[in-house]
């Protein structure tokens, strides 16, 4: 359990999704990922994002996402699962360094209907440390309030195919797909914007 208290501006968020479930956090799926929320002393919000390793087994190689990943068979919650992965990917604690305050829609990446992946939500009380593990080239922290000026559209390359897409451009890092329908949804809920 975490030492300190949220911020107010935490707590509200988490009464709104409260207030307005999304999904439940208990419903089956088959991938987790962490909206990781900070807020700094100038009253801002901000999310950790990774930089996904390039592998030729991995389907999201090399691109932008959110920490998470794989409900496997020996976890005993999808909660757990979270918990494991994002233990694994970017060495946070989470039943130490944060507090759930909720979670968004269930969604499918791309066009894999058969995949669903649940985003939660969690608030932590300081800027951790973060070590990402050896799925991750690189985390990086990304003030929300701060993406709606980098909505644009990109080019991105999938197995050999030019698309150009709906996107976030973060310092040059292209922020796509699944991740930025999860941003968009999380940036719709209020509170999160001043």
């Amino acid at each position: 359990m975490p030492t300190t208290a949220l911020s107010q501006r935490l707590m509200r968020l988490k009464e709104n999704l409260s207030a307005n479930p999304r999904s439940s956090s208990n419903e089956r799926v088959d991938v987790v990922v962490a909206i990781l929320l900070y807020q700094d002393s100038a009253d801002e919000l901000s999310t950790l994002l990774i930089h996904r390793m390039e592998r030729s087994n991995d389907p999201w190689s090399g691109q932008i996402g959110l920490p998470g990943g794989r409900v496997e068979k020996f976890d005993g919650s999808t909660q757990e699962a979270l918990e494991r992965e994002v233990r694994e990917e970017v060495g946070l604690e989470l039943g130490r360094e944060g507090d759930q305050l909720g979670v968004l829609s269930v969604g499918h990446p791309g066009r894999r209907l058969e995949l669903r992946v649940q985003p939660w939500v969690y608030g932590l009380q300081r800027r951790p440390e973060v070590t990402t593990g050896p799925e991750v080239q690189h985390a990086f922290w990304v003030s929300l309030s701060k993406l709606p000026s980098l909505r644009g559209n990109s080019e991105v390359e999938i197995r050999g195919t030019r698309l150009v897409v709906e996107s976030f451009l973060v310092d040059g890092r292209v922020v796509w797909g699944f991740t930025y329908r999860v941003l968009n949804e999380l940036l719709a809920v209020p509170g999160v914007l001043r």
